[in-house]
Order: structure tokens, then C-alpha cells, then sequence
């Protein structure tokens, strides 16, 4: 007996859910200097942290004290570990100081570039609902990852 097959019909997935990324070129950089600025900022700040060592500021918030960590926790001492290339213990503080030293670097190499030549490139990203979905369980397994480290994230990294 030979089942006939009908053909599959599948449900298109509403524009709204998918992520949109665009990459282009434009003459004038009015919207995003802002992002060149903190690049060079991070990049500064973190070369100076990975040379003479961490800066005498705590910047923690009141939970750190009370043993909860944030999302956020470590990533001042993860790029400066960038900055002194052991991405190894980078990752130990904060995965997402890997993330920040790069798209620091990135953007300071934007606006380098941009500056000599006259055209920018734009990342446009819209993650559409499945992108935000995405990025909320990240954003939830990192903290997850981040109270499990609470240990060493408790140090005061003032050294």
C-alpha cells in the first residue's frame, strides 16, 4: 500500500518574530557617535586598568554585599583581563566582557575609520520577539551563572 503524500504547508512566521539585521554605509555620523565614544572610553578605561591596575572605586551595588549577584557582576575585571589578553580568566569573571572588549574595540575602529574616510557602517539589529525572547533566557542563564560564581565575584578586585 503507497500512502499518498500532500504537500506541506507551511505556516509563515509573522515578520514581527523574526530578527532584522542590516549593515550599510552612511556620510554623516550624527546618530552614532555615541557608541564611538564609549568605545574609546571602554578601550581607554580598560588598557589603563590592564596597565597600572584597577581603579580604587567600588562601583558595587547593595546586593553584591548581600551575596546576589547581578548579570553584570565581574565584567569590569573580565575586560580588563581582555586588555591583558587572558581571555581564560575573562570568561571565569564574565562572558560578556569578551562581548563588550570586542564591540569596544569595534567601535573605536568605526570611528577611526569613519573619521578618515567619511563613511560609517551601521549595524542595524531588530531582534523581533524572537530575539528578545533569546535575549531574556541569555540574560537569565547568565545570572544563574554569575550567583553560581559568587565566590570569586566577591572579591573586591581592588588589586
Amino acid at each position: 500500500m503507497s500512502q499518498a503524500r500532500t504537500p506541506s504547508t507551511a505556516v509563515p512566521v509573522p515578520a514581527r518574530w523574526v530578527p532584522q539585521v542590516r549593515l550599510g554605509w552612511e556620510t554623516r555620523n550624527a546618530r552614532w557617535w555615541l557608541w564611538g565614544a564609549a568605545g574609546t572610553a571602554v578601550v581607554v578605561a580598560g588598557v589603563a586598568m590592564a596597565w597600572w591596575g584597577m581603579f580604587p572605586v567600588n562601583v558595587h551595588g547593595p546586593g553584591h554585599f548581600a551575596g546576589i549577584m547581578a548579570p553584570t557582576c565581574g565584567l569590569t575585571r573580565s575586560v580588563v583581563a581582555v586588555f591583558r589578553g587572558d581571555s581564560a580568566m575573562a570568561w571565569r569573571y564574565n562572558p560578556l566582557g569578551l562581548l563588550v572588549a570586542f564591540g569596544a574595540v569595534a567601535a573605536l575602529a568605526r570611528l577611526a575609520a569613519g573619521a578618515v574616510t567619511g563613511r560609517w557602517l551601521v549595524l542595524r539589529v531588530r531582534p523581533g520577539r524572537a530575539g528578545w525572547i533569546a535575549l531574556t533566557l541569555a540574560v537569565v542563564a547568565l545570572e544563574i551563572r554569575q550567583q553560581g560564581r559568587a565566590e570569586l565575584l566577591m572579591t573586591t578586585g581592588l588589586h
